[in-house]
């Protein structure tokens, strides 16, 4: 064998004695992680040393082996003499594989650990570090060392329990995301709440939390407002809430109350004092109610005060009763109208032709009488239902006084006082003199009557901007104002009784006293005259009763005044009579004989404009404006103005007239109202007919043709 040889199986040799030893130390290891051995003994330079392990180390031994916590044990170097399955597992690496390392090689902060581990001392040290993992990528983790003192003259060794800090960072991320958004989630209520409170506030609603279970409540700043109290009260039952209602309307609240309790919700309008200035005031409870376990725990909901509602509502419903019977008393009107026509025409013919003794003339005289009176209470109806003509100027009431004045002297009597208060700068009005003169002096006697005949009547003026809610009150445009006012000192009326006093033939004066139009033309005139009209009342204070006429522009104020009635004059031409009611057909064609007018009578507009399609020869068209079927008078007109350019055209109604002809052919369609006598007729008929102007042919006067 060479020397090579030799020297080659002396090297294997070595190596197959360390490899033992090598195998014996892991053998030795194993067994004192898994608490297998009680002592070890180790060889050295000084002969061997006896390691002892008691036995009451290997449950300790155990639980190292079983944390969740990795630990690690380090010589002086740092070099890894022991490591526990969970610190393996986090690396990603056999225990067997990293004993013998630095635990430097494994932490990013290497440096920054070294100095850790110098300066622990006893007390130890701790610090956040990021350990490399064998996949990739790094590990938060939290590094705690402490000393291990064997003997006093052992080896210096340290003992690292490493905590991963990804779960904790992870869970620490999901809770601070889910306070911001709980955060954020208050804040929105907070929001909310903060806008439902301004909502409320501005709807002048308040809110309230019933809790059933400790009869506590919790309420809105409002809500105690509401029931007058201008400060929050600090403790409000059940009981208390229900006290402020009145007597005969506790028990309806109470109830519903207790039914929300099951039915889940409550919605209530009742009347309450409140506790301010004792007024009674109707206020409405809604809410729901919220459970816990089946068990009804609070109801909470809003109030609201309806006092001002209810009076606008009720306002409404009187408004549309008013022009309900508006409606039905213009259409009585209109009929009478036609009678009063019939009669009116057949006196005045018979009058002309049949010659008369005094006592039949007196007879005739007086039925002539009978017509003019009916004439007059026809205005009246007419004026409540909002369908008389109005003459309407832009006046001062100022300027118009004076004549006021005369007229309530006249008709009130020396008994009664009359004083007039006149308001600086009155601003001008649109209104008909005529119309208003007629309701002062309804509102004068109707005072007069209530005074029975003895106290103080004052005629006021004044300006007044009218706001929203007094003008959605009387149906009427907020804006400006000219107000006349009359006030007595009579005993008042009670409210059902004032509730009523415009409402045609009411009347609460004996029978044969009034025929309960007088108010109902003032309310009408109003009505018809853009403003609207206000009724204050109470049994033992009087009566004030004020007209609201809009304001106007006072360069719009004119002087015109109308002419009298001119006398019964002959003419000549031919007359195209168009009226559906036959008995007054035939009345006015009698009229218009009696004038010396050729007549062509039509029932219909369809047959007045047959007539001229076929080629009738007329000077002159007069037709009632509403008929019963078909095209009504203004259409009619509007149809002959194309056929027949130059061809007068002559309207007649006592009803709706005047809204209908200003807008219509440019407002320059004449007007007749009825019932009208002959003289009128004749002054309306001369202005307009001109024999031959419309036709070639001549006309021959006093014949009558009906045409079919």
């Amino acid at each position: 064998m060479s020397a090579a040889d030799h020297d080659l199986e002396a090297m294997s040799a070595r190596v197959r004695a360390r490899e033992v030893d090598l195998r014996e130390a892991n053998e030795t290891l194993d067994a004192i992680r898994n608490g297998e051995v009680d002592a070890v003994v180790v060889g050295g330079p000084q002969g061997q040393v006896v390691f002892t392990l008691q036995n009451a180390d290997r449950p300790y031994r155990v639980l190292v082996e079983q944390m969740r916590e990795g630990a690690v044990t380090l010589n002086a170097q740092g070099m890894i003499l022991y490591c526990n399955q969970s610190f393996a597992e986090l690396i990603g690496r056999r225990s067997e594989d990293i004993v013998g390392e630095r635990l430097f090689d494994f932490v990013k902060e290497g440096e920054e650990l070294r100095r850790m581990l110098a300066g622990s001392g006893r007390e130890g040290a701790s610090s956040e570090f990021r350990l490399a993992l064998a996949p990739g990528g790094f590990a938060e983790v939290n590094l705690s060392v402490v000393d291990m003192i064997v003997e006093e003259d052992a080896d210096h060794m340290l003992c690292v329990i490493v905590t991963d800090l990804r779960q904790n960072r992870e869970r620490a991320r999901e809770i601070s995301e889910a306070n911001q958004r709980l955060a954020a989630e208050v804040a929105d209520r907070n929001r909310a709440e903060q806008s439902l409170a301004i909502a409320l506030d501005a709807a002048d609603m308040g809110s309230w939390e019933l809790d059933l279970e400790n009869d506590t409540s919790i309420r809105s700043p409002r809500h105690d407002a509401i029931f007058g109290y201008p400060r929050p009260q600090q403790a409000w039952s059940q009981q208390r809430g229900v006290a402020h209602y009145l007597p005969e309307d506790r028990q309806a609240v109470a109830d519903a109350i207790a039914d929300a309790a099951t039915s889940g919700r409550i919605d209530i309008e009742r009347r309450i004092q409140r506790a301010s200035d004792g007024a009674i005031r109707w206020v409405q409870l809604k809410g729901r109610t919220f459970y816990r376990d089946g068990r009804a725990v609070r109801i909470a909901g809003i109030i609201v005060d309806n006092t001002e509602r209810r009076l606008i509502d009720e306002a409404l419903r009187q408004g549309q009763k008013m022009e309900a019977i508006g409606q039905l008393t213009g259409g009585i009107a209109h009929d009478f109208n036609n009678l009063l026509m019939i009669i009116g025409g057949s006196l005045e013919s018979l009058s002309r032709r049949v010659q008369l003794d005094d006592r039949v003339q007196r007879l005739l005289d007086t039925a002539r009488l009978g017509v003019a009176r009916g004439a007059k209470l026809n205005e009246q109806l007419l004026a409540f239902a909002r369908r008389q003509d109005m003459r309407e100027e832009v006046v001062c009431v100022t300027d118009l006084l004076p004549t006021f004045e005369t007229l309530l002297d006249r008709a009130i009597g020396e008994a009664v006082k009359v004083n007039v208060r006149r308001a600086a700068d009155l601003w001008f009005c649109r209104t008909d003199p005529h119309q208003l003169e007629t309701a002062i002096l309804n509102l004068a006697i109707n005072a007069r009557d209530a005074m029975n005949d003895r106290g103080t009547l004052v005629l006021s003026t004044e300006n007044r901007a009218v706001a929203g809610e007094q003008a959605a009150a009387n149906n009427a445009a907020a804006g400006d104002y000219v107000v006349v006012s009359v006030a007595d000192t009579g005993g008042g009326m009670a409210p059902e009784i004032a509730a009523r006093v415009f409402e045609p033939f009411f009347t609460t004066k004996a029978e044969g006293k009034g025929t309960g139009l007088g108010l109902s033309q003032v309310y009408g005139f109003a009505r018809q005259s853009g403003g609207f009209v206000e009724l204050e009342s109470a049994v033992g204070r009087g009566t004030t009763v004020s007209i609201y006429l809009p304001r106007a522009d006072p360069a719009d104020a004119n002087t015109t005044a109308s002419g009298a009635v001119a006398t019964p004059r002959q003419g000549s031409g031919k007359v195209l009579l168009v009226e559906d009611d036959a008995d007054v057909r035939s009345t006015t064609g009698a009229m218009l004989e009696e004038l010396g007018y050729e007549v062509v009578e039509t029932g219909s507009a369809h047959e007045a404009l047959t007539a001229l399609a076929r080629g009738a020869q007329i000077d002159l068209v007069f037709t009632d404006v509403i008929m019963a079927s078909g095209q009504n008078g203004i259409e009619l007109a509007r149809d002959i103005r194309s056929l027949r350019p130059d061809l007068p055209v002559l309207l007649t109604s006592g009803y709706t007239a005047q809204r209908l002809v200003p807008t219509a052919m440019n407002g320059d369609l004449p007007l007749l109202r009825k019932p009208y006598t002959l003289a009128q007729l004749a002054e309306s008929l001369g202005d307009l007919v001109r024999p031959g102007r419309a036709n070639a042919a001549s006309t021959t006067a006093g014949s009558r043709t009906e045409h079919t």
